[in-house]
């Protein structure tokens, strides 16, 4: 036979089948008798019955069964491991068509921890995704033990810094333990105890609920909700017990760190930057902690006389005079350290005007003429620019003429000249009449370099504008 015949047979022919898996359906699950066990299940095969749950939205194509009824009340740990991808365990108890799954019982490639009551059966579900994947599955189930300090009394002894590891899916409560009073779902817990030689601030960090106690009263120093970090001041030689809590639905290995908590060094914002004297200046202040703590009280002390307490929200105050202020600011985070820092605040009021701008009354088209804008500064000596516009007309924008820095110096009484000149149009003619405007801002300082903007144009208007001179007008 040819090798074309020969894969010509072969397509023709038809799929071989699978005889159903041990345990393909639920009432016909594999009952394990006694512990440990282990074994190789081969998924090949298997179906998926119309009533079949789907763990944690897993749907699969093929599902296979054991079940184990608990002897006594302790830890159960199974296992379901392959090589190909596509294998679920799920663990349910209840009856067909009424199963309930066990705690985050969704596994894949892994295992899980049974918090087994006496009595009870526990249907251990492999679900395949589709036949491809099928194929030897590894299933292990054993006792186990909690983790060694599953009880308060055998807290593991820590220091700082120090890191641990656990899994709290071998974790239990004790009885008439209180749960976190920040995660009070949190009912499964492992504990650890801290004494340290002399006081200081300690961060608990873990993705878990974190509740820290007084050894000798069990009374709540902290609490930290998960994924959030606890810090708290240990004082010298007193005990403390650390508990790191999950809710049943939560539970998973997890890693605690315990460091010394870092200093705070306070940061004070304004706005604006640069505070001046003709408005409010808004101030806030936050922890500059590295860890994230926010403000719990505070004050800032301006250096004018002025102490403000921190409550959280910012605070507005205006200033007198410009000059540098010493301002010092002391704030507290909830956990009880606190921390002070320092900085120079300029306070520079920047305050242009323009109290004039004359333009001739009258003019020919063609005519050159001069334009003149006069602005005041009794504030600080700045470059200013003055920008010179012909007012649009007809829906027309206004049009740049030109435009001229210079330096303005203080004064109180006298202002500073901007020469211009303008060239006169024939639609200025045609109009009769045109209207110019200035605007006069601090160089290098951008839109808002002007204190108080509101006076810094001014208008004036050429009110007869006539056409060209004729040469009979010109003999005349």
């Amino acid at each position: 036979m040819t090798f074309i015949a020969f894969a010509v047979v072969a397509a023709l022919a038809p799929a071989v089948a699978h005889a159903a898996p041990a345990g393909d359906d639920f009432d016909s699950a594999t009952e394990i008798t006694s512990l440990p066990f282990t074994t190789t299940i081969d998924t090949t095969g298997s179906s998926k019955a119309d009533d079949d749950p789907n763990p944690c939205y897993f749907w699969g194509e093929g599902s296979v069964w054991q079940k184990y009824t608990a002897q006594s009340d302790g830890l159960l740990r199974v296992a379901a491991r392959t090589d190909a991808w596509g294998t679920m365990l799920a663990v349910y108890t209840g009856q067909r068509g009424a199963l309930d799954l066990e705690p985050s019982a969704c596994v894949h490639n892994g295992n899980y921890t049974v918090h087994a009551e006496a009595g009870t059966t526990y249907y251990f579900m492999l679900v395949e995704y589709g036949g491809s994947a099928a194929g030897a599955v590894s299933f292990t189930l054993r006792e186990t033990t909690p983790e060694p300090n599953d009880d308060r009394a055998a807290a593991t002894v820590t220091s700082v810094p120090g890191d641990h590891q656990a899994d709290l899916t071998r974790a239990t409560a004790e009885q008439g333990e209180v749960p976190p009073s920040c995660a009070p779902e949190a009912t499964r817990s492992v504990w650890y105890r801290y004494t340290p030689a002399y006081a200081k601030f300690v961060q608990v960090t873990s993705v878990q609920a974190i509740s820290v106690h007084r050894a000798g009263d069990l009374s709540e120093v902290d609490c930290s909700a998960p994924r959030s970090t606890a810090v708290f001041h240990a004082a010298a030689n007193e005990s403390y017990l650390i508990r790191m809590a999950a809710s049943p639905q939560a539970t998973d290995g997890f890693q605690v760190s315990l460091r010394t908590a870092p200093d705070i060094v306070p940061h004070t914002t304004t706005w604006p930057r640069v505070p001046n004297v003709l408005s409010d200046t808004t101030l806030g202040a936050s922890s500059g902690d590295p860890i994230y703590q926010p403000v719990a009280s505070g004050t800032i002390d301006l250096g004018d006389g002025t102490v403000i307490p921190v409550t959280g929200n910012n605070v507005t105050h205006r200033f007198t005079k410009d000059g540098d202020y010493r301002v010092t600011t002391t704030v507290t985070t909830p956990d009880g350290r606190t921390g002070t820092s320092v900085r120079t605040l300029k306070v520079e009021t920047h305050d242009v005007s323009v109290p004039a701008l004359t333009v001739p009354t009258s003019a020919r088209a063609g005519q050159s003429k001069p334009v003149k804008a006069f602005v005041a500064n009794i504030r600080s000596e700045d470059d200013v620019t003055v920008t010179f516009y012909r007012v649009g007309q007809n829906g027309e924008s206004d049009k740049e003429i030109g435009r001229l820095t210079q330096r303005v110096p203080v004064s109180l009484t006298g202002t500073t000249e901007f020469p211009f000149a303008y060239t006169y149009r024939p639609e200025d003619a045609t109009a009769g009449h045109v209207t110019f405007r200035v605007r006069a801002e601090v160089a290098g300082y951008g839109w808002s370099g002007d204190d108080k903007g509101d006076d810094n144009e001014a208008r004036a208007t050429t009110t007869s504008v006539r056409p060209v001179a004729t040469m009979s007008a010109r003999i005349e």
